[in-house]
């Protein structure tokens, strides 16, 4: 086969202009010259010419094909090389739609589109610094509380393939955590969990004290169910039920004290974006969706509040 580079323009579509530069950078290798100096190809400068229109069809630069073409590199090699970087910018691509839906939900304000824009583009390495400074941050001087390990042990990784929900829920993430009133609302459970950690110690106490919390969210998330409002004289009578559970785990008696003091307690330790907190971590590290248990909190506050105002009134009128 004895090809002019016209002939080669013609077989491969290519420009002229573009193939005389692929040989002038070795790329695409004559096969002699004419005695008038016209470049005439074989076979092999064909071949050539097809392999490096179809590497740069898939967006590989002429550097990397040269690389090929020098034998400094193996085929193989660079096709596994750039499908890496193509994978890499489809992630960084997934994520920048994903900021940009965050942005339209929620009309972010200047600073927290600086901030969930660069958590999204955030290397593992500087994704975990972001979570870390945050963890230091709530747990200043309470750096061995049992809750501050376990919130380590859950910093969030994203995998190397994220699904839409899991990009959705790290945007998220990042703006949760770099919230300066959620920081305080987190310091705060920090600081009074640590309070009131000396007063434990009873295991069997402290059992029944849980116990006591999941039958609130069993009853709890019942009544919102089926529309019970815990103000309703029905909702009062599973609120009393509950209140006795608490009471007898600490050994003391339901009145309208003790409601007012537990409600007060519940309160602390019941935040619907902590909840979403510990929701979006499970989203990003694939673990089992979990129930809300706030609402059902919630719901038994509202009446442990309205039970004790009811107590408090009788008191008055037996006064």
């Amino acid at each position: 086969m004895d090809l002019s580079i016209g002939r080669l323009s013609q077989l491969t579509g290519l420009p002229v202009k573009t193939i005389r530069y692929y040989s002038d950078l070795g790329l695409v290798p004559e096969a002699r010259r004419t005695g008038a100096g016209y470049r005439r190809y074989d076979a092999a400068g064909l071949a050539r010419l097809e392999l490096v229109r179809a590497l740069r069809d898939l967006g590989i630069d002429l550097t990397s094909i040269r690389r090929v073409a020098e034998k400094q590199m193996t085929l193989e090699e660079l096709a596994g090389t750039q499908a890496d970087a193509v994978n890499l910018h489809i992630q960084q691509l997934t994520l920048r739609r994903s900021v940009l839906r965050a942005l339209a939900r929620k009309g972010a304000r200047p600073e927290e589109v600086q901030r969930m824009t660069a958590f999204a583009r955030a290397s593992a390495d500087e994704a975990s610094r972001v979570m870390e400074e945050f963890l230091a941050a709530v747990f200043a001087d309470h750096e061995t509380d049992p809750f501050a390990e376990r919130m380590r042990g859950a910093i969030p990784m994203l995998p190397a393939e994220p699904s839409d929900a899991q990009i959705d829920a790290w945007v998220e993430l990042a703006d949760l955590v770099g919230d300066p009133g959620f920081r305080r609302r987190v310091r705060e459970m920090v600081v009074e969990g640590s309070r009131r950690r000396p007063e434990a110690g009873d295991q069997e106490a402290e059992a029944a004290d849980r116990s006591a919390g999941q039958a609130v969210v069993e009853r709890g998330s019942d009544a919102i169910q089926r529309g019970i409002a815990p103000g309703s004289a029905e909702g009062a009578v599973i609120v009393s039920e509950l209140a006795r559970g608490f009471s007898a785990a600490s050994g003391g008696q339901d009145s309208a004290a003790h409601r007012a003091e537990l409600a007060d307690r519940l309160e602390r330790f019941s935040d619907r974006r902590v909840e979403r907190y510990w929701h979006l971590i499970g989203a990003i590290n694939g673990w089992p969706a979990q129930p809300s248990m706030v609402p059902a909190y919630e719901w038994f506050i509202s009446g442990l509040r309205a039970g004790s105002a009811r107590k408090g009134s009788d008191c008055i009128r037996r006064a």
